[in-house]
């Protein structure tokens, strides 16, 4: 037989291979089915503990889900006014749920296992409803007592005939009694309820008087002479409820007040204006003095003041929409209540309500309207946070339609159509407000809502400001002390507008001629704005300082820049420090007042700094006055640099120019190159490292110092500086 050849592997394993072991042990001498029957019963055995953990796992589910809707039914129990009732209503919400939860189960196995399980907190919960009930029935029990008590001292208040003390004192000790009967107070309670008998009749009495006067009652309690049994905590705490009401009361009156006198107002102007809006009739002396009274002599007498100018014609139709505007942000503060309510604004000595200024060319009827409008939606404080933010918005927007620079001082329209601007945008506003929009959709450019998408069309063409000019050229001229800018005999108002805007006089008296150049993009605030798509001029007429934003250049001057001058300069005066306002300069020399302003010697002599009187500043007006000081003198700085710098400056973006306009502000001889040289070459190079380096400022104590070049002294709003332009 031949040898078949076997194949011999040449590759060791390369690690000993360990055996498989098993826990099932097989005799030699059994069958091979006998040999399995040890592995078949762990099987069984394993299958039977798996489907009782299943089981378990399934019927724990239903014990969480149903403990969830006990619990809730327990909370709902303890709410009941006996114990009687929430046990019962626990009970029958129990077996809804356990009755629920067991239809759930899939086999006996479960259910039995959810019976069991579930009633285990069943007596715990029980127990927890049982004490609050019966704290809820006792809270009950006693709140009659209470509440019976209650009505029978109100009643015996309320009665104006006097009510025997003794007699209701011996009917309430009796209601309290029945408590003690029940075993819900003490004797030591009740006597302690007995004590406290008089102090409660007495804060009724209070309470009475309160009802139609807290103030009165609140006067009376202020003297511990009155209601004697009213002390400690009680008195306090009864002290600060007729506080709370005495607020309340004032405020409900002080509202009826004055819708009472807005009603009055609106009628009696409706009636002057009658049906033709150019002209203004008044109205039958004794018709006023019957039909449209106020209740106040003071008030009706106003009224009958301009009835009479109405009848006189000697109300004005024009109108001063900056006299609007500083009365607009009075109302808005609450300095003003009602058209009736006398006050002063900045530069003026006597006090005169809005009423009063009526036809005296700075406000007119249609003023007064919006004014009452204004006054109206006072009443409501959201509505007075949403007409904040709605005149701020104006602020902004106004210098847009306002024309060229001098357009205040020649345009006779110039404050009819910034006040119908501003009403008509109102009108807008309050409409968009009554629809539901939001206040950031109204007053979004962006948005569809924008309530100011034809702004322009409130901008003078340019065809009328030349016709103003015309017309203003036409009157008739004053007296000038430089004759040159006289008009000649026979030249006409064209040529005399020709030739007067192209020159000037200088300081020294002699006349200067203006550069003629063609308008760039980059001049464009100094005349007219471009369109920015076709870079060809708009038939609208734009002033130099305001219309950056519509043109794409930056503006220099905003609220917030306005706030941070402040602070640097004089922080303690925007909280209301008037000893503050004019103060002593750290460099020496004359006197600084309010925001940086450092008097010069004619302003130190004559007393005045701008429009205003210095002696005539107060503590009523001095914040007012020194903001508008600060703006003047932000302005003047800005055109100082533009005469410096030209387009350098106008095409600046904001950060730069205010940081410019801040140092100009602030350091002196800043305008000469020399001064401050490396700061202000990094600035207009946009060299940020530069500007870093260079930005720090400080100054010479005195004249000595300046010129010994010793003691110099850093400022510490550098800091403010460095936060508020650098590292931002």
């Amino acid at each position: 037989m031949p040898r078949i050849p076997t194949f011999e592997s040449t590759i060791a394993p390369t690690a000993e291979v360990g055996a498989v072991k098993s826990n099932i042990q097989v005799s030699p001498k059994d069958s091979l089915a006998g040999a399995l029957v040890p592995a078949a019963n762990a099987v069984t055995q394993f299958y039977v503990k798996e489907k009782e953990i299943s089981n378990k796992v399934e019927g724990g589910q239903l014990i969480a889900d149903a403990n969830q809707e006990l619990l809730e039914i327990k909370e709902k129990s303890k709410l009941k006014p006996t114990p009687e009732e929430g046990v019962n209503f626990f009970n029958a919400g129990y077996k809804q749920v356990v009755d629920k939860y067991k239809s759930k189960a899939n086999n006996n196995y479960i259910q039995k296992y959810f019976e069991l399980n579930i009633s285990s907190n069943k007596p715990a919960y029980v127990n927890n409803i049982l004490k609050q009930t019966r704290a809820n029935m006792v809270k009950t029990r006693v709140d009659q007592v209470t509440n019976k008590v209650q009505n029978k001292i109100l009643s015996a208040v309320e009665n104006e005939n006097t009510f025997d003390f003794s007699t209701l004192s011996e009917s309430i000790l009796s209601d309290y009694q029945s408590l003690v009967e029940d075993g819900l107070i003490s004797e030591n309670d009740l006597q302690i309820y007995r004590t406290q008998l008089p102090s409660l009749v007495e804060t009724e009495m209070v309470r009475k008087i309160a009802t139609n006067n807290a103030f009165a009652a609140l006067s009376l309690l202020d003297d511990n002479k009155n209601y004697k049994n009213i002390q400690g905590d009680a008195r306090r705490d009864l002290k600060k409820e007729l506080r709370e009401m005495s607020v309340f009361q004032n405020k409900a009156v002080e509202f009826q007040v004055n819708s009472g006198l807005l009603e009055s107002k609106k009628k009696v102007v409706a009636a002057l204006k009658g049906s033709e809006a150019d002209k203004v009739f008044g109205i039958d002396p004794k018709e006023i003095g019957m039909t449209y009274t106020t209740g106040n002599e003071e008030y009706d007498n106003q009224l009958k003041t301009l009835n009479n100018k109405a009848i006189n014609n000697e109300i004005s139709l024009d109108n001063n929409y900056l006299v609007n505007d500083k009365i607009i942000n009075k109302i808005l503060n609450n300095e003003i209540k009602n058209s009736f309510e006398k006050f002063t604004l900045a530069g003026e000595t006597e006090a005169k309500s809005i009423t009063e200024r009526i036809g005296n060319g700075s406000i007119n009827l249609d003023d007064d309207n919006f004014f009452n409008n204004i006054f109206e939606s006072q009443q409501n404080p959201e509505l007075n946070k949403t007409n904040k933010k709605f005149f701020n918005f104006i602020d902004k927007v106004v210098p847009l339609i306002e024309g060229s620079t001098s357009s205040k001082y020649f345009d006779d329209n110039y404050n009819n159509r910034l006040s119908s601007f501003r009403q008509d945008m109102y009108s807008r506003f309050v409409e968009g407000l009554n629809q539901n929009i939001p206040v950031e959709k109204l007053l979004d450019s962006l948005s569809d809502n924008y309530i100011a998408k034809d702004i322009l069309d409130y901008a003078p063409t340019k065809s009328q400001v030349r016709d103003a000019l015309l017309i203003s050229a036409k009157k008739e001229q004053p007296e000038l002390v430089n004759t040159y800018f006289k008009r000649n005999e026979n030249e006409t108002p064209n040529e005399y507008i020709t030739r007067t805007t192209e020159f000037y006089t200088k300081e020294d008296g002699t006349i200067g001629q203006r550069t003629k150049k063609k308008i760039k993009p980059e001049d464009v605030m100094k005349g007219s704005v471009l369109n920015q798509e076709t870079n060809e001029e708009t038939d609208n007429e734009f002033s130099f300082f305001s219309q950056a934003a519509a043109a794409g250049i930056s503006p220099s001057i905003n609220e917030s820049f306005e706030n941070y001058i402040k602070n640097v300069e004089n922080a303690p005066l925007l909280k209301g420090k008037f000893k503050d306002f004019r103060h002593k300069s750290k460099e020496g020399g004359l006197d600084t007042i309010g925001f940086g302003h450092k008097l010069t010697e004619e302003e130190n002599k004559n007393n005045k700094v701008y429009q205003y009187d210095l002696s005539e500043i107060t503590k009523n007006n001095f914040l007012e006055i020194s903001n508008d000081i600060l703006r003047q003198d932000l302005e003047k700085t800005e055109k100082i640099l533009i005469e410096i710098h030209g387009d350098k400056f106008i095409n600046l973006d904001t950060r730069r120019k205010q940081m410019l306009i801040d140092m100009q502000f602030n350091i002196r001889n800043f305008e000469k190159p020399e001064v401050y040289k490396k700061f202000k070459k990094a600035l207009f190079d946009g060299d940020e490292e530069g500007m870093n380096k260079e930005y720090k400022r400080g100054f010479y104590p005195s004249k000595k110092d300046r010129e010994n070049k010793t003691n110099y002294q850093t400022l510490g709003r550098n800091k403010d500086f460095k936060e508020y332009f650098l590292d931002n």
